[in-house]
């Protein structure tokens, strides 16, 4: 009984120190100025800076958990996007300035 409370401690504590990774991690996102999305593995919108939203005029609880080609009526469903999403990117983990 001792060691299942002291697991359960253990796991209070990380996850107090993830809510506050994530929290932070959330305000460097939501200080940049330009629009900025990030995707999860599986091209999901985990979350956008608040320029993202702004810019292209869309709420957050219709952006996140959207694969990146539903986003606007199929407006992101762009071959070009799609060959740097899923061949390029792999290989690198970032890429700037694409319009």
């Amino acid at each position: 009984m001792k060691d299942r409370f002291k697991t359960k401690q253990i796991l209070i504590k990380k996850k107090a120190s993830l809510d506050k990774a994530s929290e932070y991690a959330e305000s460097i996102i939501n200080a940049i100025r330009e629009p900025l999305i990030v995707l999860d593995q599986d091209l999901r919108v985990v979350t956008a800076s608040r320029s993202f939203y702004e810019f292209f005029k869309v709420k957050p609880e219709e952006t996140e958990g959207q694969l990146i080609y539903n986003l606007g009526n199929d407006q992101w469903d762009i071959p070009r996007l799609r060959e740097l999403l899923e061949t390029i990117l792999p290989q690198k983990t970032t890429f700037d300035n694409y319009e």
